[in-house]
């Protein structure tokens, strides 16, 4: 059977992969981009209340009014993004379909996308499908994978028409400085770029501040969303915003045409994330998320396989040199430890795996570490 060309480059997510592998009974499972919080049950009788109240109809295409204004105010007031308004504010299934929906409206068969290398796997299968071509953008283990001079100096050269950020960072942890992120903003500019910046897990950071691109340069696209701060991946909700009105119209056209709007009563809940009472909760959390992440990295770092300490995220990005990755994940597997290999993330993952602390216990953590060290 013949199917699409735009489809043949396109395999199966890797994160998902090996999730299902690491579900089996017995297995440490470090492999899911989620944390084991639940959602603040702020939100939760929200949603509750909506659905009593029969908010379970089509929404307007771009969300409700009510909630793209609090983003408005969200983004104004805690990322500087300014000329915002909620006009300018697209509400989707996911963080994951503004990404789709952005590159749909950006991107054609040739045009060239800057890629971080490694990145979220999404990433390039999103340009795939949209039949662009990747220009990779190396980073480094030693360098605790932010962006230097190396990067930038090949998304100079390049000719790309859009190029990603994401920080915090899947699947490094990484939190890129605001003099990196300005370097960036000011090659885009030069160049005429638009800029992916990926702020999904921007409430999770340990050390340092976040920065937004869209701070500073019109042309980003914030993404945004409550899967993660939030506890709420299986709700299915993000954002992206723009100063140029444009994108966000073309995007809400593919969004008329494919998902139509994103949950109703999911939307109405939604308007309560902004309250103090929940942003107590998810304070709490990042706390716990914290002390995960210390004993990891301390652990890691004994190994001798982790060279920084990553500032964000729930991720480590340990390198364990010139192995199989591959290979290593199915070891670890077989030892009753579930990760990603680094190399499904872009060649710079190769002989790394992507950990995630997000949902694994004290005693998940420990064992885990052991059956690392024991193969080292």
């Amino acid at each position: 059977m013949k199917f699409a060309s735009r489809i043949g480059g396109v395999g199966a997510s890797a994160t998902f992969k090996y999730s299902a592998l690491a579900k089996k009974e017995g297995v440490v499972n470090l492999t899911i981009g989620r944390t084991e919080f639940s959602t603040p049950n702020t939100i939760v009788e929200a949603a509750k209340k909506a659905l009593d109240e029969g908010r379970i109809h089509y929404t307007p295409t771009r969300g409700i009014p009510e909630l793209r204004e609090k983003i408005t105010e969200k983004l104004e007031k805690e990322n500087n993004i300014r000329d915002i308004n909620p006009e300018k504010i697209l509400v989707s299934t996911g963080a994951k379909q503004v990404i789709f929906e952005a590159i749909m409206s950006l991107i054609g068969r040739g045009d060239k996308v800057g890629m971080p290398d490694p990145s979220w796997v999404s990433y390039e299968s999103i340009v795939k499908i949209a039949e662009g071509d990747i220009v990779w953008l190396p980073l480094k283990h030693e360098k605790g994978f932010i962006p230097d001079e190396d990067f930038l100096s090949a998304l100079e050269n390049s000719d790309a028409k859009l190029v990603f950020i994401n920080s915090p960072n899947n699947p490094t942890g990484a939190v890129y400085p605001e003099k990196v992120i300005r370097k960036v903003a000011d090659i885009a500019e030069r160049k005429d770029m638009w800029i992916i910046s990926d702020e999904i897990y921007e409430k999770i950071i340990y050390e340092g501040k976040h920065f937004s691109a869209g701070s500073i340069y019109p042309k980003t696209i914030t993404v945004g969303g409550f899967s993660k701060e939030f506890s709420m991946t299986g709700w299915r909700l993000g954002y992206a915003a723009c100063p140029e009105k444009e994108v966000i119209d073309k995007m809400n056209i593919i969004q008329s045409q494919s998902v139509s709007c994103a949950v109703s009563f999911v939307q109405y809940a939604a308007t309560l994330a902004f309250t103090p009472e929940v942003r107590e909760e998810t304070r709490i959390m990042k706390e716990t998320l914290r002390k995960r992440r210390d004993y990891l990295a301390r652990r890691l770092r004994d190994m001798q396989v982790l060279e920084r300490i990553p500032s964000g995220a729930f991720y480590i990005f340990p390198n364990f040199g010139e192995i199989d990755d591959v290979a290593l994940t199915e070891k670890l597997l077989r030892r009753g430890v579930g990760v990603i290999p680094g190399s499904a993330f872009g060649s710079e993952g190769t002989g790394c795996v992507r950990i995630s602390y997000g949902a694994v216990s004290q005693k998940g953590m420990e064992r885990a570490a052991d059956e690392i060290e024991k193969w080292i």
